[in-house]
């Protein structure tokens, strides 16, 4: 049985008890389920009691609610406190993340894997998704600053940062990158036959199901650019033929359509003949 003894009562209208209670038989002495080994609870003896109570409070609900917004002034002022601190420190938790005191960094663009070790040798440090960096701009190689803002995760709240998904990372990055503007215009009237010459710059292929209906059937798709640097495109499944790219070819053809596809025009092309230019 639980022994609780009421002691007083204080000026805020908290109550005092001492809880004598066992904590392991709650007061009972012991328990059926310890009779292999005598019933008794070894804890307090057989008593129920335990030598030393347990002082409990019992609050009124004001002075609860006193205490709770005490409690919340506090959390928020060290949480405040925190946050201060960590902002006053957060080019220094930048470092530890590879960035530089200026919580930059430099990423070299460009095709970087045949120069990788140069670039190691220089002092790069590669990061997956951002490629070779520098803590410093560099004359000699083209780069793009970073931030650390850009590219981590922030957490004031808990003291704390980390990397963002790396796609992110390349999306900043990449919007960052200068683009020459395609030079590329649409060329004659959807149904027009066009006689060219341009200059064939390569072909790509993808299978298809075979319209037989059983198997596959390759699609080729042949990009071809004009002097003027406007973009045909032939894509077919009867769009093969033996020429090399970078070959002058005369293009004849029959626009299908005009489309755009990642900022540069294209003028589809269908039932085309290719052939070598005769000099």
């Amino acid at each position: 049985m639980a022994k609780i003894v009421y002691l007083r009562t204080d000026k805020n209208g908290t109550k005092y008890y001492a809880n004598y209670t066992c904590p392991r038989c709650g007061g009972a002495g012991g328990s059926d389920k310890w009779a292999f080994t005598g019933w008794t609870c070894y804890e307090c003896g057989g008593t129920g009691e335990r030598p030393t109570p347990v002082i409990e409070k019992e609050y009124t609900p004001e002075y609860r609610a006193k205490l709770d917004e005490r409690a919340r002034k506090r959390a928020e002022a060290k949480r405040a406190k925190q946050v201060e601190e960590f902002n006053n420190n957060r080019l220094a938790i930048a470092e530890k993340y590879g960035f530089n005191p200026e919580g930059k960094i430099y990423v070299v663009t460009g095709n970087t894997y045949e120069i990788r070790e140069e670039l190691r040798e220089a002092g790069a440090k590669y990061r997956g998704g951002i490629n070779w960096y520098f803590l410093e701009k560099q004359d000699r190689y083209p780069t793009i600053e970073l931030s650390y803002e850009e590219c981590l995760n922030i957490y004031p709240e808990y003291g704390t940062m980390s990397w963002k998904d790396l796609t992110e990372v390349q999306a900043v990055l990449n919007s960052k990158i200068p683009t020459e503007e395609d030079p590329s215009q649409y060329v004659g009237q959807v149904g027009e036959r066009l006689d060219l010459v341009v200059t064939f710059k390569k072909r790509s292929t993808y299978e298809i199901p075979s319209y037989a209906g059983w198997g596959t059937d390759t699609v080729g798709i042949n990009v071809f650019r004009d002097d003027a640097g406007n973009c045909f495109i032939w894509k077919s499944t009867s769009a093969f033929f033996n020429i090399a790219e970078g070959s002058q070819v005369r293009l004849r053809g029959t626009v299908k359509e005009h489309s755009d596809y990642k900022g540069t025009k294209q003028t589809i092309l269908q039932r085309c003949k290719v052939g070598a230019v005769k000099l």
